[in-house]
């Protein structure tokens, strides 16, 4: 990809390769630089779950910024192009977003990417938040053009457990929700049944990597007073629902579960 308003080629998976906190949770001000693979090490309230916060906003911020146009938002040098960020869609608790509860100042994070622009998370005040793009004068005015010049994805593994006994059949936006928090394993038929266009991977994946094993579509069992997801695993002549699978192969299927549909 060129960039011929800047003489450079610009990297098809670009990577984001330092952080800047200010006044933002635990951190006054601190920054970290990140190579291609990185471990989070530090003590408790070290600030590891302070760092893996931002992301997951960023990761809200940038699903919008590929789907919708920016529009005037409040930045760190007064109105400018940006996103406002749906918080309510990020598993983050926002009543501590300012450094010691303090919202007197805005908070702020900050990504370098790969190509020396910048990605900026800005907390005017509390409940806001806008994403802010920075790219050496060039103005990003539409979705494909931010999804042409910050093509990065950020995935999450949630926590792993076992699948739920009795797992309720859930509306959509729930399920796409649980996909991305500690409730994802209480969730897992969901998933599947709101995304069977991804299953036949999915599927391939647990034929490929476990030998013996097989696993079919979510079904509805409406002979309860609410409707329940039952999803099974062809074993020779009967069928076993997955909860009765094993906790090594359940958890096995939620880790391709997030490598495919996340």
């Amino acid at each position: 990809m060129y960039d011929s308003a800047r003489g450079e080629t610009l990297s098809s998976a670009l990577r984001i390769t330092s952080v800047r906190f200010s006044r933002y949770k635990a951190f006054r001000e601190f920054s970290v630089s990140l190579e291609n693979f990185n471990i989070l090490v530090g003590a408790n309230n070290a600030g590891k779950s302070t760092i893996l916060s931002a992301f997951r906003i960023l990761a809200e911020a940038l699903r919008r910024a590929k789907a919708k146009s920016p529009s005037f938002v409040q930045g760190p040098d007064g109105t400018t192009r940006g996103y406002q960020v749906n918080m309510g869609n990020v598993p983050v608790a926002t009543e501590n977003i300012f450094h010691e509860y303090n919202d007197a100042l805005p908070a702020s994070v900050k990504f370098r990417v790969s190509t020396g622009d910048f990605l900026i998370l800005f907390f005017p005040e509390r409940g806001v938040c806008n994403l802010i793009c920075e790219t050496a004068g060039r103005v990003i005015t539409s979705p494909s053009a931010f999804r042409k010049h910050f093509n990065l994805e950020i995935g999450f593994v949630p926590t792993l457990g076992p699948v739920e006994h009795e797992e309720p059949l859930y509306q959509q936006e729930a399920a796409r929700e649980a996909l991305l928090t500690h409730r994802a394993s209480r969730n897992f038929r969901n998933i599947w049944h709101h995304r069977p266009e991804f299953f036949p991977e999915f599927r391939q994946l647990i034929n490929d990597t476990w030998p013996g094993m097989d696993i079919k579509l979510p079904e509805i069992d409406r002979t309860h007073d609410k409707p329940l997801l039952r999803m099974f695993c062809p074993e020779d002549r009967i069928d076993r629902e997955i909860f009765w699978a094993g906790f090594g192969f359940q958890v096995w299927c939620q880790m391709l579960t997030f490598i495919v549909a996340n």
